[in-house]
């Protein structure tokens, strides 16, 4: 097969990282950009050499020399441009969150699967090193098991001039815990396995948008092991939190956030009797790592190769999961996964 040839749905924030990587991709070229906002989408296409523009993805579906598209808009509309790349015989990458229900996601991943087409959640964390180390160290027993992984995160809502006002309207989002956390979540699932149970408070606690912007939320997985999440956006543009950060606990120690020591990364286990293990590693942003190695992930599922790294499925539960603490924050009680 020659090169994939690519369309991109959204000239928005997301389109800054998804085109860089088909133009860096030696069997990708990028043929059009896709968006309602034609002005945003010219823009956008002569500052990163996008050959043409069109207004409507109904449009580039159309277009005989598209092969695959990326699909960069609002959650609300996700749903319709995957399922009209499969019946257009397109294959697609959709980014996070999948969709708003567990109806649409299905939908989406049967008309791939009927059309024979690929389709790819961008969980692009799933190629982060940063991350990937601490995953690899869990796996290794560094902190023994089951263990507890632990991440708090407080910001405000994404905005202009930089994102979009949909971000927090919930018309169009579920907000903070799938805009944002989704890749947190996904990221659980790919070092845990399943969610097992969901415990969530979640709340409306900054003046800007409508959603639910402040969510915490414990996971317990088959494995036996747990995950505790805090990310927020209830503070005002501009401020910062007093901590953010991650770690993780267990029986036999703790696994800490990475960190870089002049051009080296390192990872810290603390054990008992106050040894400290510094492990060093690569933490790169290159070929094979975020943007550009999800891109080549999704190329060779494309021909075939190898399935993508996060699939629809992938995007199913982790839906799943927000709207189990969705059912857990309105009902006061631990919610039981699967939910259907």
């Amino acid at each position: 097969m020659d090169k994939i040839r690519f369309g991109m749905i959204g000239a928005g924030a997301i389109s800054n990282a998804h085109i860089p990587a088909i133009l860096k991709h030696p069997d990708a070229e990028i043929v059009c950009l896709a968006d309602v906002n034609e002005e945003a989408a010219k823009a956008q296409a002569e500052k990163l050499e996008v050959p043409r523009i069109c207004a409507s993805y109904d449009t580039l579906m159309e277009m005989d020399d598209v092969d695959a598209v990326i699909v960069g808009i609002p959650t609300q509309f996700h749903a319709d441009a995957v399922i009209k790349a499969a019946r257009a015989g397109k294959h697609a990458m959709c980014e996070k969150p999948m969709a708003r229900t567990l109806e649409d996601c299905r939908a989406m991943i049967q008309a791939h699967d009927d059309a024979g087409t690929t389709l790819a959640m961008g969980f692009v964390r799933r190629y982060d090193q940063h991350w990937g180390q601490i995953r690899k160290l869990i796996h290794e027993g560094k902190a023994g098991r089951p263990c507890m992984w632990r991440v708090i995160v407080a910001g405000s809502a994404p905005q202009p001039p930089n994102y979009g006002t949909w971000y927090a309207d919930e018309r169009f989002s579920d907000g903070t815990l799938t805009e944002s956390a989704s890749h947190d979540v996904d990221f659980l699932r790919y070092t845990f396995g399943e969610v097992e149970t969901v415990t969530a408070h979640m709340q409306k606690l900054g003046t800007y948008g409508t959603v639910l912007d402040n969510c915490v939320v414990i996971f317990g997985f088959e494995s036996g092991d747990t995950a505790l999440l805090h990310w927020s956006w209830s503070l005002p543009k501009g401020a910062g939190s007093g901590f953010r950060g991650l770690d993780v606990i267990g029986p036999e120690g703790s696994i800490h956030e990475p960190r870089q020591i002049d051009d080296q990364w390192i990872a810290e286990v603390s054990r008992a009797d106050e040894v400290v293990e510094q492990i060093p590693f690569e933490n790169r942003r290159d070929a094979t790592t975020w943007s550009q190695g999800q891109l080549d992930g999704f190329i060779r599922a494309i021909r075939g190769e190898a399935l993508p790294r996060a699939t629809g499925y992938d995007g199913y539960k982790a839906q799943e999961i927000y709207l189990a603490a969705v059912q857990s924050m309105e009902s006061g009680l631990r919610i039981r996964l699967p939910l259907e």
